[in-house]
């Protein structure tokens, strides 16, 4: 069974089609970001990247800037 998957990237929506248990990590992997890069938020909570997504779901993600 697939399922919609909506996720905000930098204030672009992305509107991902999966499959039922897929991980965000997999999600983010369509849409091109590496999950090391972002934070992903369902609400106010952060959510693991090995979080499996098994209905229609909204998301969004907080860039993780690092430098030296």
């Amino acid at each position: 069974m697939y399922m919609m998957v909506r996720i905000e990237v930098e204030g672009v929506m992305h509107d991902v089609e999966a499959e039922e248990g897929t991980t965000i990590d997999k999600i983010l992997d369509k849409i091109g970001v590496l999950p090391s890069t972002v934070l992903v938020t369902h609400g106010e909570k952060i959510v693991p990247h090995s979080t499996k997504i098994n209905s229609d779901v909204e998301l969004s993600t907080i860039i993780v800037s690092s430098g030296g």
